[in-house]
């Protein structure tokens, strides 16, 4: 119900018995950036909707910077759902640490690609960081698991209902086009809804089509980055034969060739690329590696998941049944040791991290970087404050380039390190077993305490006891305590009745062969002999039970003791530098357009330099004129609360039965004419009667005189004009008219249809107009124009 008719109707009402309705306005909406805001920071968002408290996306940096969450340290334990959009670092690398350390305890949504390479991300971190820096501090793998546990897996257009705090609000995630899984978020409450998007791509690509976007009309608030509008993405062939030639020019001189990735994401773009020009020149001698913890796994994923990938993926697979990820030059390394032990020559090796701030890529800028024969390619914009954002820097002087770095691997211990690490251990150990037996002690002896043993009369029986330690003999003794319950009546004599049992030793297989039990015997006994057999001792219960908890010792028996070493090192780059555009982002021209077919009503612009902020911000305000376009700093609060009213109504089954409703954007869309009743429940919404009701006086509130029902009467008399709902372009229906044999031209922007007879032009963006004597084929055309939208 619009405003004014709400005000209509409470101007006729007032002073009659109708009592004044409470109605709820606009939906309040807050946007808070925590942090990524005016620069090239990691993104993190706090959206709050009626009270609900939403995070859009929860990143960090490569330098794990703690105090950079600092803001998401206030609010984590309040949040009540995470949207996340992508699996890299800068979209959920803070989501370990805020479930671990910040007591963050909600449900995290992302499709089910982002949760499981987001969980790769963040095991190759942990596992690359923790050989190089007692990593644990900052977040365990523990924390790791705890975080993913918490995710949602959804499917694109999978419309999620929110619950607690967030009744009422729906979440959908659209594809965006970046990368595996990535997505584009609308949340909604009522009428309005609320887009997320960052970091999108509208081109399609060799395993990802382009956004999903543009499906998304006029939504009441758009949150979206200005990041990569200033800069010109240069043409897909023209990149990928850049790439390839840089290489092979490179191995062709026998030297090798490092591109810093990431573990998951935009590096399958990358394998693509690299298989299809192996294969189309037959470069099967130099080899491509792809160096990061997690290898195997991503490979494996992307193999299984092809669903969530482009059209010429799927395609390929239904058709041709080949997958695009059995790859055939790919050599897949987990460790420096393994890449060593590869045969010599030279190597495209894809290693993580794409900062070099970690991993085997920053070991291996090291030590090939002073080689002039060697290639360094970084696909992206360098995170800042990272040493690629200092090597690409250098990469443009002239003079000489050296860069300072510190290099940390661990080594095992050895000598006198060793065995105070062993004497160390064994006290720890000793402590935390004695620790446990104790409390199992008391859980025995507590549980002992409340049972009440039956005595029976039994026949003396000669037992023989062998010899036992005095530990042995306490442990028999409380498990023979603690077997005895109520109702339990020992047996008086030694066996309890039994089966009787026959062995059956058959002398011949089912296919006739003849059993020989002395060729069993004889091979036993060889391998039997050739294996050394210590004594084994029967393990008390509790001895067991103890065992089993001191496993949170976990692996440190098992794990080779070592220790950090690390070295100041000063590299000298005399290889070759290359930048070359792989993140798989829109560009400046690209994003103006898409946003402003959105038409969004208001825009929250973050994630971009201040330059690029601005420059979008004054494009959209000559594109879009009249709409509040708003770029805050870090922690400053925006209210996008809506303008317009916002009215619950319960309609009547009457009005229902009635009412002529359409299909539209997943709504149902009609005229509805009514009269505002009273509320069912005490708070409830009012109930939507129909015109009928004026002449009745059955207890609704419709008591009203004979002015005021004759001035409601012809006011809801009034026919509205005819609406057409939905979005048709000139050259859709020329395609339209075309299917059903009507002739149509494009001359000047205006269709000419029928020989020149009739003619469609637009008229502003929101009227067509058609013209032409009319004929058959006037109306002919004009039918088919009304086909193409719902009509209210």
């Amino acid at each position: 119900m619009s405003t004014e008719d709400a005000t209509a109707l409470d101007a006729v009402a007032e002073g009659e018995s109708v009592k004044a309705k409470t109605v709820e306005r606009g939906n309040k909406v807050l946007v808070t950036p925590l942090y990524g805001v005016k620069g090239e920071q990691p993104m993190c968002y706090h959206v709050s909707i009626d009270g609900c408290n939403i995070l859009l996306d929860c990143g960090w940096n490569d330098q794990f910077d703690v105090d950079l969450l600092a803001p998401l340290a206030a609010i984590a334990p309040t949040i009540d759902a995470v949207l996340i959009s992508h699996p890299d670092t800068a979209h959920l690398g803070a989501l370990p640490y805020a479930f671990g350390k910040l007591g963050m305890n909600c449900k995290v949504y992302a499709t089910l690609p982002v949760h499981k390479m987001g969980q790769m991300y963040m095991y190759d971190h942990f596992l690359t960081r923790q050989d190089q820096c007692d990593f644990q501090e900052t977040f365990s793998l523990d924390d790791v698991d705890t975080a993913f546990a918490a995710f949602v897996p959804v499917k694109f257009m999978q419309l999620s209902m929110l619950r607690g705090k967030g009744e009422g609000i729906t979440v959908t995630a659209y594809a965006a086009g970046h990368t595996l899984g990535g997505a584009v978020w609308k949340i909604g409450k009522d009428a309005e809804d609320v887009v997320y998007a960052v970091d999108y791509n509208v081109r399609k690509e060799r395993h990802l089509n382009g956004t999903a976007f543009d499906a998304i009309h006029r939504p009441a608030l758009l949150i979206t980055d200005a990041c990569n509008v200033g800069r010109a993405v240069p043409n897909k062939a023209t990149r990928d034969a850049q790439l390839t030639e840089a290489i092979l020019s490179s191995v062709r001189k026998n030297g090798n060739v490092l591109i810093p990735i990431d573990p998951a994401g935009r590096v399958l773009e990358l394998i693509l690329l690299l298989e299809e020009k192996w294969a189309q020149r037959q470069l099967g001698s130099y080899q491509i590696i792809l160096l990061t913890n997690v290898a195997y796994n991503t490979i494996d994923f992307a193999k299984s998941h092809l669903e969530w990938m482009g059209e010429g993926v799927t395609t390929a697979f239904e058709r041709k049944r080949e997958n695009p990820f059995d790859t055939k030059f790919l050599t897949l390394c987990h460790s420096m040791e393994e890449l060593k032990a590869l045969p010599a020559g030279p190597k495209v090796v894809l290693a993580s991290f794409g900062s070099l701030e970690a991993g085997p890529a920053r070991h291996l800028f090291a030590e090939w970087a002073d080689n002039a024969s060697n290639l360094v390619i970084l696909t992206g914009q360098p995170e800042p404050g990272s040493l690629s954002e200092e090597v690409l820097q250098m990469s443009t002087k002239a003079s000489a380039k050296k860069v300072k770095m510190e290099l940390a691997h661990r080594v095992p211990l050895e000598g006198d390190e060793l065995a105070e690490f062993e004497k160390s251990r064994k006290t720890s150990t000793s402590a935390k077993t004695e620790s446990v037996k104790d409390e199992q002690m008391l859980e025995v002896e507590d549980e002992v305490a409340d049972i009440k043993p039956v005595e029976q009369e039994a026949e003396p029986m000669d037992v023989l006891f062998g010899v036992t330690t005095v530990g042995e003999t306490q442990d028999a003794d409380l498990r023979r305590r603690a077997c005895l319950t109520e109702g339990f009546t020992p047996i008086s004599t030694p066996y309890g009745p039994m089966f009787a049992d026959e062995v059956w030793e058959p002398t011949m297989t089912d296919y006739g062969e003849e059993i020989s039990m002395e060729k069993f015997h004889e091979a036993s006994q060889s391998v039997i002999g050739a294996i050394s057999i210590e004594p084994v001792r029967e393990v008390p219960m509790i001895e067991q039970d103890q065992a089993e908890s001191v496993q949170e010792v976990e692996d440190e028996i098992q794990e080779v003791p070592t220790k950090l070493v690390s070295e100041n090192r000063e590299v000298n780059i005399r290889a070759t530098i290359l930048s070359v555009d792989f993140e798989g982002r829109a560009d400046g021209k690209s994003v103006r357009t898409l946003i402003t077919q959105t038409s969004p009503r208001r825009i929250v612009l973050v994630h971009g330099s201040i330059t690029d902020t601005k420059a979008l911000k004054t494009q959209l305000a000559a594109s879009l004129p009249g709409i509040d376009i708003d770029t805050p700093s870090a922690g400053e609060t925006v209210e996008c609360t809506s303008a317009s009213a916002t009215y619950k109504i319960r309609l009547s089954d009457a009005l229902v039965q009635k009412a002529k409703l359409r299909d539209m954007a997943g709504y149902k869309v009609g005229w509805i004419n009514g009269i505002v009743g009273k509320a069912l429940e005490e708070g409830g919404a009012p109930m939507l009667l129909p015109l009928s009701a004026l002449n009745s006086n059955n207890g609704d509130g419709m008591a009203l005189t004979s002015v005021t029902r004759d001035a409601l009467v012809k006011k809801s008399s009034t026919q509205p004009g005819s609406v057409f709902l939905g979005d048709l372009r000139l050259s859709d229906l020329r395609q339209v008219l075309s299917q059903e044999g009507v002739p149509a031209e494009f001359a000047e922007g205006v269709l000419v249809c029928a020989n020149g007879r009739v003619t469609v032009r637009k008229d502003g963006d929101e009227k067509l107009v058609v013209e032409g004597a009319l004929s058959n084929e006037y109306f002919d055309i004009r039918n088919i124009l009304y086909a193409q939208y719902q009509i209210l």
